[in-house]
């Protein structure tokens, strides 16, 4: 089973990076980050469930990662499905300002996923008031 995991994160959040070195401050800030966003997850009943969180740094950029995993296959969201998901999106940059008052350039894929999914709910699925 072990490797099939392995194999779902490679998949998931690309090559684990063994030679990139983070300094303790920067481990806690990702582990907090990923905390927020399943802490996030947990609370919204709409959202997929979390089925795994990682600090460890994998692919390009991703220095952590959330795994959310669907109970159903769904071909429809509401607008309430998908204002859950900008939550969990947001979950990790509120977690960051929450523990250390500040926050960091971690949450720049999230942000850019967060407003990307907003921008298609006014533009492709005319869910705007």
């Amino acid at each position: 089973m072990a490797d099939f995991d392995e194999a779902l994160d490679r998949i998931v959040a690309g090559i684990e990076k063994k030679n990139r070195l983070i300094n303790p401050k920067e481990k806690e800030t990702v582990a907090y980050h990923e905390a927020g966003h399943a802490l996030v997850a947990e609370a919204r009943p709409r959202t997929d469930r979390v089925t795994k969180i990682s600090i460890i740094p994998r692919g390009v950029a991703a220095l952590g990662y959330t795994r959310q995993t669907p109970g159903e296959d769904r071909y429809l969201m509401t607008r309430a499905d998908l204002l859950e998901r900008i939550d969990v999106l947001l979950g990790g940059r509120v977690a960051e300002e929450m523990v250390f008052g500040d926050v960091s350039t971690g949450a720049r894929n999230d942000l850019q996923r967060a407003t990307d999914l907003a921008r298609q709910m006014v533009t492709q699925y005319g869910m705007s008031e």
